[in-house]
């Protein structure tokens, strides 16, 4: 018989849990005692919340309750008032998971019909056995990365949503155009938009020696990429389209392109906010690791931490790892056994940023190019599970890197045990 001990911690003070099913224009409240069940229902607005909660409180100084928790799911947007208002009045916060929530539901019920008065009361189940998730309340400048690091990333949707239509327009109207990826956003790129808007028609109008003459006023181009551009305008004026259609044309790739470049721009200075941010939050907390070349960037790091938050949250780097959804899931069951997986139960543009970092780390001659490489050649994994190995250790080191002071980069002792480590500088 496998004995384990439990340490349990027993709350000393007794909290009254007001559980909530949250619409975009409803709420449903829900508390159960131990011989009555309270139940109501508000609009969604700040006011009505605030009266509830007032009420709720009433209720629970009534009955010697110390205090109320407002109980949730997690709806990502309609939430929000609920829990702003709840944190001005001070009054504490916890998530139920929403899948618990579904699921739990059918064993409460016995059925799997939904409706708004249940779902409150299948949360109070939840919460009553424990099963509650920690609601991160970020300082202001925390939150303020946070919200920089998904307009960025907004911003980089866009951009390559807008450099595809640029690319369609361009092929469609200069079809014989094959020069490098992202010409046309370089220095010479620029220029020649500028002058000529990807026309080919009016590059050819113009003649090549106009044309060379208005192009040499670029620094540094070189005669080579003159002709190319020539030679693909002269065989794209081919097809002869109407003059009206040519105008309408290049009045749409300008204007794509001035999007396109707005968005460019906007995003460096996004990014510019991050990292001096970052610079206020590393005066703060000196633990947070410094830039290093070929492991980290300044603006990678503010994108990083933006999701993680203060790392001084997280007590474990396999709390940081169920943060962020790489913590394995297992499927075995008898003589059945599954393949393990991650969750991806985390945050997703947590993922999205930790493939950015470690993709350029990967290459054999890189930091992670024979951890990288040995997963895929020795221990045979297919390319995405090397990276997801990969991404895990990246930031299950960062964590160390963070909890070890934030000193300076040591390449020896990233793929190295602490003992281990200690042995070697001891020799």
């Amino acid at each position: 018989m496998k004995v384990t001990t439990r340490n349990v911690e027993f709350k000393s003070e007794k909290v009254m849990n007001v559980c909530v099913d949250v619409h975009k224009d409803e709420l449903y409240l829900f508390s159960r005692l131990p011989k009555e069940e309270l139940a109501d229902q508000c609009r969604n607005s700040n006011r009505e919340i605030e009266r509830q909660l007032r009420s709720f409180i009433k209720e629970a100084s009534d009955r010697n309750f110390e205090s109320i928790c407002v109980v949730c799911e997690p709806t990502g947007l309609y939430d929000r008032k609920l829990l702003r208002t709840a944190h001005k009045m001070g009054i504490k916060t916890s998530y139920v998971n929403t899948e618990n929530v579904c699921r739990y539901r059918q064993i409460e019920t016995n059925d799997n019909s939904k409706t708004d008065t249940k779902d409150p009361k299948v949360i109070a189940s939840l919460a009553e056995q424990g099963k509650l998730l920690k609601i991160r309340n970020l300082s202001p400048k925390y939150l303020t990365l946070r919200k920089l690091g998904a307009i960025a990333e907004r911003l980089e949707v866009n951009i390559v949503r807008w450099k595809g239509y640029l690319h369609k327009n361009i092929l469609e109207f200069f079809c014989e155009y094959d020069m490098e990826k992202d010409f046309l956003l370089s220095y010479i790129g620029k220029a020649f938009m500028k002058y000529y808007s990807g026309n080919p028609y009016r590059i050819v109008r113009s003649g090549y020696n106009r044309f060379e003459k208005k192009m040499r006023t670029i620094k540094f181009i070189r005669t080579k990429t003159i002709d190319r551009l020539w030679q693909y305008a002269e065989s794209s004026v081919l097809h002869e389209l109407p003059e009206e259609y040519i105008e309408c044309f290049e009045e749409d790739i300008k204007a794509v392109y001035d999007t396109l470049t707005q968005l460019i721009s906007r995003k460096k200075k996004v990014e510019e906010q991050m990292v001096s941010v970052l610079n206020e939050l590393r005066a703060e907390d000196p633990n947070i690791p410094s830039p290093t070349p070929e492991v980290i960037s300044e603006k990678n790091m503010a994108k990083l931490l933006a999701e993680t938050g203060p790392l001084s949250d997280f007590e474990h780097w396999r709390q940081l790892l169920r943060y962020a959804g790489l913590n394995l899931r297992e499927r075995a069951s008898g003589t059945y056994v599954g393949q393990t997986k991650i969750a991806k139960k985390g945050r997703r543009r947590l993922r999205k940023i930790l493939g950015n970092i470690v993709l350029p780390l990967v290459p054999k001659h890189k930091l992670y190019g024979e951890f990288y490489h040995g997963k895929k050649d020795i221990g045979k994994m297919v390319g995405n599970k090397a990276m997801t190995v990969t991404m895990r250790n990246f930031l299950r080191k960062f964590f160390g890197w963070y909890k070890a002071g934030g000193g300076d980069f040591d390449r020896d002792r990233w793929f190295t045990c602490e003992s281990q480590y200690k042995q070697k500088s001891a020799a």
